[in-house]
C-alpha cells in the first residue's frame, strides 16, 4: 500500500482522488483533562495507553508538567465496551519518572516503552521481555548506544527485516541530526541495540519529528512534526521505505490532520485481503479535547476509521448465497466510481490513426510505470517532481490494483449468474488533432476490452461472446488541462498525464 492513498487531492484537475476517514474522541473516563496519549491495543482484549494527570497553580493557569505520566490498560469486552482503566499491572510505572510511549512486538511479544526523568525531561528506551506464562519480566534499560548519555531516546516503534532481525525506529535530539528532534533506527540483537542511523532527509527536517510508528504489512513509517507547511501544530506524515531508504515524506489525508497537535498515529485494524488500513488511534489537542483553563494544553485519545461509504468491499460470493440485485449494487458502488486508469502520450500504438488495438492495458500500464523516474526527472522543481512521483505510485499502480480487484469481483458475479454492463469512457490530452485524439480514446478503451477479454486466461471470454458481460464503449478523444504544465516538457506534465485516461464509470447488474 502506498501511505498517499490515504488521501490527497491534484488541485491541478478537474476531479480529485480521495479517500474519507472519521476520527472521533474517545470518552471518559479514558480521556481526562489531564493529556492521554499512545493509545494500543494488544490483541482484541486489552487498551494501553499513558495519561498525565492535571495540575492547577496558584494562579488558576493550567500545567501538565507537575505529575508523572504513568501507563494505563483497560479490558476491552466482546461487545467493544472498554472497561474504567487502571494503572498497568505489568511492572512498567515507576512513581519517580514520566512513563509511556508503549510500542509492542507482535512476534516476540515483548514491550519497549520510555522511562524520562521529571527534572530534565530527558528519556531513556526500556525493554520488558515477556515471559512463557503470562506478563513480564522486570523492566530494564535497553542495552547498547541507543541510549546516549545527555540526550533523549523516546518514541520507541518496532520493525522487522527480511530475515527477522528486530529493527527499532525511535527519536532522538542526539548530534548528527538534521535538527531538533529527528526518527532514528537501530537494530536490536541478542537484546541489545547495535550501532543507530538517522533516517536522512527524506523523512527528517530541521524541525521536530516525533512518534513514528511503522506499518509492517505495507512498508510505511507514519511520524509526525511541526515542519513548515502544516495544517498547524504537529501534523502526521508518512513514507514508503525501510531503514534509511525512503520516499519523500508526505502529509496524511486533511480529514486526519487537524489545526492542532497530531500525535501517536498507528493502524490496529487492516483489511484481510488487501492489507489496507482500516482503523486505529491518533492523539491530539484539537478544540474538543478535555481541558481545565487552557484548550491546547491536553492531548486526548481518538480513534480513526475508514468511512464505510467508501469502502472498497470486495466480497466473494457462494455459489449457494442468494442477495438481491440491490445489495450486490451497493456493494459494487464501494469501488469508488469513476475508476482512473492511465497512459503514457500516445500509447497504445503511438502514430496509429487506427480505432482499434490488439494491445492490453496492463502492457501500457508496465510502459507507462517504468518511466517513473523520467517524468518526475522532468518536472520544474522538486514540489512538481513530488506531486509527480505520487501520481505515479498511487494512481499510474495504485488504480491499476483496484480495477484488478473489480474484475475479481465481477468475476464471482457472472459466476453466480449474474449479467453484467461495464461503461468505459476515453479521454486523450490535447497534443494532437480531434479526429486523431478520438481513435486514440477509442484505442485506450480498446486496450481495457482486450485485459477483460485475456483476463485470468480467458474466464470473460465466453462471457463477453454471449451479452453476459457487456461493454459500453464512450470514447470523448481531448480534455483541454486546468492548468499549465509544470514540467519542462508539456508532454510530461501533470496536467497532460491526468488528461491521458480512460474510465470505468460504472458497473450494473442485472
Amino acid at each position: 500500500m502506498l501511505c498517499v492513498s490515504l488521501a490527497f487531492t491534484f488541485h491541478l484537475s478537474p476531479f480529485t482522488l480521495r479517500a474519507q476517514y472519521r476520527v472521533v474522541h474517545l470518552e471518559k473516563p479514558l480521556n481526562t483533562p489531564g493529556s492521554e496519549t499512545g493509545a494500543l491495543r494488544l490483541g482484541d482484549t486489552v487498551l494501553v495507553y499513558s495519561s498525565m494527570p492535571p495540575t492547577v497553580r496558584t494562579n488558576s493557569q493550567f500545567d501538565v508538567g507537575g505529575g508523572v505520566m504513568q501507563v494505563y490498560q483497560a479490558r476491552i469486552a466482546k461487545n467493544g465496551r472498554v472497561a474504567k482503566p487502571k494503572p498497568d499491572r505489568w511492572g512498567l510505572n515507576n512513581k519517580r519518572d514520566h512513563t509511556g510511549n508503549i510500542a509492542f512486538d507482535p512476534w516476540t511479544k515483548d514491550i519497549y516503552f520510555t522511562r524520562g526523568d521529571v527534572e530534565s525531561l530527558q528519556c531513556e528506551i526500556y525493554f520488558a521481555k515477556r515471559k512463557k506464562r503470562r506478563g513480564w519480566e522486570k523492566p530494564v534499560k535497553l542495552p547498547g548506544p541507543v541510549n546516549m548519555k545527555g540526550y533523549t531516546s523516546t518514541h520507541p516503534s518496532v520493525g522487522r527485516l527480511k530475515d527477522s532481525t528486530i529493527i527499532l525506529y525511535f527519536v532522538s535530539n542526539r548530534p548528527n541530526g538534521l535538527g531538533g528532534n529527528d526518527i532514528w533506527y537501530t537494530l536490536v540483537k541478542n537484546g541489545k541495540s547495535t550501532e543507530c542511523f538517522n533516517l536522512g532527509p527524506m523523512v527528517n527536517s530541521a524541525a521536530d519529528e516525533i512518534t513514528p510508528f511503522y506499518d509492517q504489512l505495507n512498508g510505511v513509517l507514519y511520524f509526525s512534526s511541526d515542519r513548515e507547511g502544516g495544517k498547524g501544530g504537529h501534523d502526521i506524515y508518512c513514507a514508503v521505505g525501510q531503514r534509511n531508504t525512503w520516499q519523500k515524506a508526505e502529509p496524511v489525508c486533511g480529514c486526519l490532520n487537524s489545526e492542532h497537535n497530531d500525535l501517536y498515529y498507528n493502524i490496529t485494524d487492516y483489511d484481510s485481503v488487501t492489507s489496507r488500513p482500516l482503523g486505529g488511534f491518533l492523539a491530539s489537542n484539537r478544540s474538543d479535547s478535555y481541558f481545565l483553563t487552557d484548550s491546547t494544553c491536553c492531548n486526548d485519545l481518538y480513534r480513526w476509521g475508514v468511512d464505510s461509504t467508501f469502502v472498497m468491499d470486495v466480497v466473494e460470493l457462494k455459489m449457494d448465497t442468494v442477495e438481491s440485485i440491490d445489495t450486490i449494487q451497493q456493494r459494487v458502488r464501494r469501488f469508488m466510481f469513476p475508476l482512473f486508469l492511465y497512459f503514457h502520450n500516445d500509447d497504445p500504438d503511438p502514430q496509429s490513426r487506427e480505432m482499434s488495438t490488439t494491445t492490453t492495458y496492463p502492457d501500457c500500464q508496465r510502459h507507462y510505470a517504468s518511466l517513473r523516474n523520467e517524468y518526475i526527472a522532468k518536472q520544474k522543481n522538486a514540489d512538481d517532481s513530488t506531486l509527480m512521483a505520487i501520481f505515479f505510485d498511487t494512481c499510474v499502480m495504485g488504480n491499476y490494483n483496484r480495477v484488478e480487484e473489480l474484475l475479481d469481483y465481477a468475476e464471482s458475479l457472472l459466476d453466480a449468474g449474474n449479467k453484467i454492463t461495464i461503461t468505459i469512457a476515453g479521454f486523450a490530452s490535447p497534443v494532437y488533432k480531434t479526429d486523431y485524439n478520438l481513435n486514440l480514446s477509442h484505442r485506450r478503451i480498446g486496450s481495457f476490452i482486450n485485459m477483460i477479454r485475456t483476463w485470468r486466461g480467458g474466464v470473460f471470454e465466453n462471457a463477453l461472446d454471449d451479452g453476459r458481460l457487456n461493454i459500453v464503449q464512450k470514447p470523448h478523444g481531448a480534455v483541454e488541462p486546468t492548468t499549465e504544465s509544470q514540467s519542462k516538457d508539456p508532454v510530461y506534465g501533470l496536467p497532460a498525464a491526468l488528461a491521458r485516461r480512460i474510465e470505468i464509470l460504472g458497473c450494473e447488474i442485472q
